[in-house]
C-alpha cells in the first residue's frame, strides 16, 4: 500500500514525528534525542518534495526506453519571442519536442499554442500559474492548478495533455492522485541544461550532450531563460548545436509521446 499511495509515507512519518515528540515530552525518551529524531523525519519529508527526479512522493518518469531517440522538452512557455524561434529551429532540423506550457501564458498567447500543435509537437501541462510554492500547496489548490491548465490547453490545442511536470520540479504526495484523476503521467528529466540560471551557452550545452544516450529526456526552457553577456537568450547558441550533435550521434529528437509510447 505504501508503494501505491505516497501519501501513506507522509502520514506514517508525521505520525512517527508526533510519537517521538510525545515520548520526549512524557519523559519516555530523552527530550533532545526525540526532538532530533522528529526534526530528521521532517527534513526527510522536505527533501522528498524538493527532489525533482526522485519517486519518493509519486511515480516519476525520468527517462524512456532505448529506441534510438531522445525526448526534447521545453518548460515555462509559451513565449512570444522564444517559442516561434524554437519552432523554426526544430523544423529546420526535422526534430520534434514536447512543450510543458503554463495555463495563464497559454491564455495570453493562444496563437502560439496552435502554432506548437500545427508543427506536430505535443503540448503538456506545467500547471496554471507556475507558482514556486506549488510543493507547499494543499491538494485542493494543486487540483485547481492542474485542472485549470488541463482545461485551457485542451481547449486551445484541441488535444489533451498526457504528461505533467511541476514548477521547478518540486511537488508533494498529494499531486499523484490529482494526476491520476486526469490521466496524466508525471515526467521529470534525465538531463537538464540549467539554462534558466547559467548565462554561458557552452556550459549549458555540455550538460546536455556530455554523456547523452538514447532514452534521455532533455530539459530546456522557452520561458524565463538566461541571457548571455550580450543580452541574447542562451538558447540561441544552445539549441542548433544540440540538434546537430544528436543527429551526428544517430539519435532522433522526438517528443514525449513518441519516446514513451
Amino acid at each position: 500500500m505504501i508503494a501505491r499511495d505516497p501519501r501513506r509515507v507522509f502520514h506514517l512519518a508525521n505520525a512517527a514525528t508526533g510519537a517521538l515528540l510525545g515520548c520526549g515530552i512524557s519523559h519516555i525518551l530523552p527530550l533532545l534525542p526525540a526532538a532530533a529524531g522528529a526534526a530528521g523525519l521532517q527534513a526527510a519529508l522536505a527533501a522528498a518534495c524538493l527532489c525533482p527526479r526522485c519517486a519518493w512522493v509519486g511515480a516519476n518518469v525520468t527517462r524512456g526506453p532505448a529506441r534510438g531517440a531522445v525526448a526534447l522538452t521545453f518548460d515555462d512557455g509559451p513565449d512570444p519571442v522564444l517559442t516561434p524561434w524554437i519552432l523554426k529551429a526544430l523544423d529546420a532540423a526535422g526534430a520534434q519536442a514536447s512543450f510543458f506550457c503554463v495555463g495563464e501564458k497559454a491564455r495570453r498567447h493562444p496563437g502560439l499554442i496552435r502554432a506548437i500543435r500545427d508543427a506536430g509537437h505535443s503540448i503538456e501541462n506545467h500547471s496554471d500559474r507556475h507558482r514556486y510554492s506549488f510543493a507547499a500547496l494543499p491538494q485542493t489548490a494543486i487540483a485547481r492548478e492542474v485542472r485549470t491548465a488541463q482545461q485551457t490547453l485542451t481547449a486551445l490545442a484541441g488535444q489533451v495533455p498526457l504528461f505533467f511536470r511541476a514548477p521547478a520540479g518540486f511537488r508533494n504526495p498529494w499531486l499523484a492522485p490529482v494526476l491520476a484523476a486526469h490521466g496524466l503521467r508525471y515526467v521529470s528529466w534525465s538531463r537538464r541544461g540549467l539554462d534558466t540560471i547559467d548565462p554561458r551557452p557552452e556550459r549549458v550545452l555540455r550538460r546536455l550532450v556530455a554523456a547523452i544516450q538514447e532514452g534521455d529526456i532533455l530539459l530546456l526552457h522557452d520561458g524565463a531563460g538566461a541571457r548571455d553577456h550580450k543580452g541574447a537568450p542562451v538558447l540561441y547558441a544552445v539549441l542548433p548545436p544540440l540538434l546537430a550533435i544528436a543527429r551526428e550521434r544517430g539519435l532522433a529528437v522526438v517528443g514525449l509521446p513518441a519516446l514513451l509510447g
